[in-house]
């Protein structure tokens, strides 16, 4: 449909252009056709004159001014082409490396909040502490789920640029609680916690729409660099963390935290001097009246995206129940045996699971950009045979599963950025942006709170 399309839209342009050049030309003989009119004057007199007019003179004589096609339609194919190899925008990789330090963050919260948990002295056997400690943890889920549209509202007297920063802020100080209070101060209420999660539920909650709608202008080719820093992100925490934390350098749960925040200011730095304030109309404006004018508008966006954020919630829900989600239920024990005679522990298992987990999504949203426009909904079937490989409870095969369903979040991560950026108008990008994550988050907390339902349905235990 793309290729037909902008086919299309060049046959147009160049229609426009013939139909601009046979009507100039028409005018120009018209007007030398008539006797009293200055030019057929001026020819008439070259025509006299001892010097004969040359071919070229006659050419200018009549010239007319064709428009070219890079004046008429070439930025507009662009648009609707969003070829990665168009050389019309500057690839801006730092844009990479202020995505990555905020999923550095989110994996920290989600990934290593086993630590804040023995810090705090809950045990696992402490049914009441668990259940508060894990309400607590929750609210990473449903802050990050009501702001995807709540930032209109509450940070609606700034742009996307502004909300960007502020979100990036929030993750700090998400960090920085973890930091002070639970580590180094020892304040173990449970409103630290909350705090905490909460904060980086806003943050990302924040984050995600508005970086993605500055980069727009940017064009395709940075915005598809910087979505696949997402799974490093995450890796260098889930994995770099871990193995940091263990033997031989035994660095501290409060050094991951720190450095994260750390890497985010970077990060703030980052976008301050290297990405370009570029605005495009959905930029122009913000606040509440603006999201509601554009929520009014409906028709000119919804109807172009509307079945699109339904892959996305497929695919969040088997990252959250089976990605790992449920994995950590099936390999709970000290050693996991991959084959017979051969076992490994479970944090190098869980090490090499993660590493296949980020290969899955560095591949999909790489290939998303490159491979033919389709339906991101087709790529489900990637996260559904993921997700089943993994209840056939064999060890051996559960990093396929985690690569499988990776692949096919990246293929519709950046499938759906890609149609957004190509077909709704630019004015509308923000919200088509908000909308798609909103309806997605659905799927992350529905995986999050069966996954207890499907290790006794799938697993049995």
């Amino acid at each position: 449909p793309f290729v037909r399309n902008c086919t299309f839209r060049t046959q147009c342009a160049m229609g426009t252009a013939m139909e601009t050049a046979q009507t100039g030309l028409k005018e120009r003989i018209l007007e030398f056709s008539d006797p009293d009119s200055p030019a057929s004057t001026a020819a008439g007199s070259s025509l006299n004159s001892p010097q004969a007019i040359s071919p070229s003179g006659l050419a200018d004589a009549v010239r007319v001014d064709i428009p070219k096609m890079g004046e008429l339609e070439a930025s507009e194919a662009q648009e609707m082409c969003d070829e990665p190899s168009s050389p019309g925008h500057r690839l801006y990789w730092e844009a990479f490396f202020v995505n990555m330090p905020m999923f550095c963050g989110y994996a920290a919260l989600f990934g290593l909040q086993h630590e804040i948990k023995n810090r705090l002295a809950i045990s696992d056997s402490n049914v009441e502490g668990s259940r508060e400690f894990g309400v607590a943890c929750s609210l990473l889920y449903v802050m990050n789920l009501v702001f995807r549209f709540s930032h209109n509202v509450v940070f609606g007297f700034m742009g996307p640029r502004g909300r960007a920063n502020i979100s990036m802020l929030a993750m700090v100080a998400s960090m920085l609680v973890i930091v002070f209070p639970i580590f180094c101060w020892g304040w173990h209420h449970m409103g630290w916690v909350t705090l905490a999660y909460a904060l980086g539920g806003v943050a990302v909650g924040t984050f995600e729409a508005n970086f993605l709608c500055c980069l727009t202008p940017l064009g395709p080719k940075t915005k598809h660099l910087a979505i696949t820093a997402i799974p490093p992100g995450i890796t260098s925490v889930l994995v770099g963390g871990f193995f940091a934390m263990g033997p031989p350098f035994h660095v501290s749960p409060t050094s991951i935290y720190a450095a994260v925040a750390v890497a985010i200011l970077l990060g703030m730095l980052l976008l301050a001097v290297r990405i370009p304030r570029v605005q495009h109309l959905s930029q122009n404006q913000s606040g509440l009246s603006s999201f509601l004018q554009d929520a009014k508008l409906w028709k000119q966006w919804l109807p172009l995206i509307w079945t699109l954020p339904f892959a996305t919630a497929v695919d969040m829900f088997t990252l959250s129940a089976f990605s790992p989600g449920v994995a950590l239920y099936i390999y709970d024990g000290k050693t996991v045996t991959l084959l017979p005679g051969l076992e490994l522990p479970t944090h190098s298992f869980f090490a090499i699971y993660n590493t296949f987990n980020m290969l899955g999504g560095l591949c999909g949203r790489y290939v998303s950009y490159r491979l033919k426009p389709r339906h991101p909904l087709v790529y489900s079937l990637l996260n559904i045979v993921g997700a089943l490989i993994l209840l056939t409870r064999m060890p051996i095969l559960a990093p396929l599963s985690t690569f499988t369903v990776m692949l096919g979040d990246g293929l519709i991560y950046g499938s759906i950025a890609r149609r957004i950026d190509a077909t709704v108008p630019k004015q509308f990008n923000l919200i088509a942006l908000s909308f798609w994550l909103f309806v997605g988050d659905f799927g992350s907390v529905l995986g999050s709170n069966l996954i207890s339902y499907i290790r006794i349905w799938g697993v049995g235990a």
